[in-house]
C-alpha cells in the first residue's frame, strides 16, 4: 500500500475561530479489519449498538474465509446486509400461520445469509466440530455463528467459492448462487445493489492500490463500475437456471419481485436460457432440478419460448 493510502488528512476553518479537524478516509480495507464507522456507512440504517456487536465477528469470519481484499468484503457486506436486513434478523421471518416444519422441514433461514435445510446446518456443524441439530438449530441464532455460517456458506454453501466472482464485481452470479433467483436485487435500500455501492463507499474501494495494479496489468479490461451490472459480463450468463431467473425477474409479465421490470433484458435472460439448454445432452438436461423458481422444467421452456415471441 502506498504512503499516500495510508494517511489521515486534517482540514482547517476560520469561520467560528477554532480549528476543525475532519478525517479523511484515504485507505482501502485490504487485508485489514474494518471500523466501526466503515460499517455504520455500510448500513446505515442499523444502529450503532447492533454494529457494535457483530463487528468484531464480521472482522473474524472475514479473516477466516479469506475475505480480506476490500472488494471481496464490499460484496460480502452487501449479501449479508440484504439477508439479515443490515444485521436485524439472525432468523428468517416467516409469513403469519406458515410454521418451520411445513415451509423447510424444520431448518428454516438462520444466520447472517440464511442458512437452510437441514443438510446445510448438518454439512456446516461438521465442519466447524458443532451440533445444529434438533433443538441445537438455535444456536445458529447466536452472534458467533450466526456470522461465522455466513462465511462458511460463501465459501462452501453456493456451488462455488463466491471469493473469485467477487474479485470479478460480478453481483448477478453472488446474488443468484445464494437467492437462487433476484429476490431483493434492487429497488430498495437494502437490496444487493444498493447495499453494494454503501460498501464501496465505506471501504473506499476508488483508491485501492490492489484494483490499481490489476487495471494497470490489464489496460484493456474496463473499470468496474458499481451502479450497472450486465448479464452479458457475468459468469451467470453461462448458467442456464440463472439466466432464465434473470429474464424471469424483469419479464413484466410475472410479479417476481426484486428487480425493475425490463422487457429487454427479460427477452435476454430468456434467450440466453434457450442457447445453452440448446446444446445439453439430454443426460445433462435429467441432471437439471426437475422444478426451479416454482416451475417445472418443461413449463421454464415453455415460458422462455413464448416470452421471446410476445416480448416487442
Amino acid at each position: 500500500m502506498t504512503k499516500k493510502a495510508e494517511k489521515l488528512g486534517e482540514s482547517t476553518t476560520t469561520e467560528s475561530g477554532r480549528k476543525k479537524v475532519e478525517r479523511v478516509r484515504l485507505s482501502c480495507a485490504c487485508n485489514r479489519d474494518i471500523t466501526i464507522d466503515e460499517l455504520i456507512i455500510a448500513f446505515p440504517h442499523r444502529g450503532k449498538p447492533t454494529l457494535e456487536k457483530f463487528l468484531p465477528e464480521l472482522n473474524k469470519t472475514m479473516a477466516s474465509y479469506s475475505i480480506v481484499h476490500c472488494i471481496k468484503k464490499a460484496h460480502f457486506l452487501a449479501q449479508v446486509g440484504h439477508e439479515s436486513a443490515e444485521l436485524q434478523y439472525v432468523a428468517e421471518v416467516l409469513p403469519a400461520g406458515v410454521t418451520e416444519e411445513v415451509a423447510y422441514k424444520g431448518y428454516k433461514g438462520r444466520g447472517l445469509i440464511q442458512l437452510t435445510s437441514k443438510s446445510n446446518y448438518e454439512r456446516y456443524g461438521k465442519a466447524v466440530g458443532e451440533d445444529f441439530l434438533d433443538a441445537n438449530k438455535v444456536k445458529l441464532e447466536e452472534t458467533k455463528w450466526a456470522t461465522d455460517s455466513a462465511g462458511w456458506f460463501w465459501i462452501n454453501g453456493a456451488s462455488e467459492s463466491l471469493n473469485p466472482p467477487a474479485d470479478n464485481n460480478d453481483l448477478i452470479f453472488i446474488s443468484a448462487a445464494i437467492n437462487g433467483g433476484f429476490n431483493g436485487y434492487e429497488g430498495s435500500s437494502t437490496g444487493r445493489v444498493e447495499l453494494l455501492k454503501a460498501a464501496v463507499d465505506a471501504l473506499n474501494l476508488e483508491i485501492c492500490p490492489r484494483l490499481e495494479a490489476l487495471f494497470a496489468a490489464f489496460p484493456e479490461k474496463p473499470k468496474f463500475s458499481y451502479d450497472v451490472f450486465k448479464l452479458e459480463n457475468s459468469k451467470a450468463y453461462d448458467k442456464p437456471d440463472m439466466a432464465f431467473a434473470w429474464g424471469h425477474w424483469h419479464d413484466p409479465a410475472y410479479k417476481k419481485k426484486g428487480t425493475t421490470k425490463d422487457a429487454a433484458l427479460a427477452k435476454l435472460g430468456y434467450s440466453r436460457y434457450i442457447e445453452l439448454i440448446g446444446v445439453l445432452t439430454e443426460a445433462q438436461i435429467k441432471k437439471l432440478q426437475k422444478k426451479r423458481f416454482g416451475i417445472e422444467r418443461e413449463k421454464m421452456k415453455t415460458i422462455a419460448e413464448t416470452r421471446i415471441k410476445d416480448i416487442p
